[in-house]
């Protein structure tokens, strides 16, 4: 996440953070008004929900409360950022359900939920240090030496091991490839348990829950059964040590 503005449905920025040096580029208001003028645009369609523009340098969540906008600008696009900007808004909305109704613009009126989304951001990019570590040395016990691994709820992706020259480079877009269709299965409520795809001719792709962690595991087509067992036998390590 890079920063937040908050503004009414005319536009009018009410609350603004950033959580990241050098976000202030862009003159505050004109952003705001942009980004509603925009949202109009969008709702004329059928859609409902978080509505999410490609900005190029920057992705940018819009989503509708009762009173206001909230436009999120962030770096990714996943279920993470988007339950965030929810729970935003609605914090939001209900802190300042009198304020919102009878707008003052005092310029610090909005200032203390610097504080609650200071707490909310950390929460969102917090890692269980000693659980990673354990899982790392439970991984190192096998044979598996390319592999990444992503911690819920928010799959954070904490640990990359890859070795393969071809791979190596895109490891990072493998990783939110699977991000991506294991949040596409939580939001239409069938969660992917395990999942299996070829890479190529030479490999294969293992996708599997290792109690808090997902496991993005890259094994050589011949060793695929070899992978299957050394899969449950890793699972039940983790489920006595986690």
């Amino acid at each position: 996440m890079i920063g937040v503005n908050i503004t009414t449905k005319n536009g009018l920025l009410l609350f603004s953070h950033s959580f990241m040096p050098g976000f202030s580029d862009v003159d505050e208001d004109l952003r705001a008004g942009l980004m509603s003028a925009v949202l109009n645009a969008v709702k004329e369609t059928d859609d409902t929900g978080i509505k999410t523009i490609d900005q190029g340098k920057y992705i940018v969540h819009i989503i509708e409360g009762e009173y206001t906008y909230g436009i999120f600008f962030s770096h990714e696009h996943d279920l993470k950022e988007m339950n965030f900007a929810n729970t935003t808004i609605r914090r939001f909305e209900a802190t300042f359900k009198d304020e919102l109704q009878e707008l003052s613009f005092d310029d610090h009126q909005f200032v203390d939920f610097n504080d609650f989304l200071k707490n909310e951001y950390n929460s969102l990019i917090s890692i269980d240090v000693v659980g990673l570590s354990k899982i790392i040395d439970i991984m190192d016990d096998s044979f598996f030496s390319d592999y990444i691994l992503l911690e819920k709820p928010n799959f954070h992706q904490v640990f990359t091991t890859i070795s393969i020259p071809d791979i190596h480079p895109h490891a990072n877009s493998l990783a939110q490839m699977c991000k991506v269709i294991i949040e596409s299965s939580i939001l239409i409520g069938q969660e992917i348990e395990q999942l299996q795809f070829s890479l190529g001719r030479e490999f294969m792709v293992f996708v599997d829950r290792f109690r808090k962690y997902v496991v993005i595991i890259i094994v050589l087509k011949k060793n695929r059964e070899k992978a299957l067992k050394e899969i449950i036998r890793l699972k039940s390590r983790i489920v006595s040590s986690l």
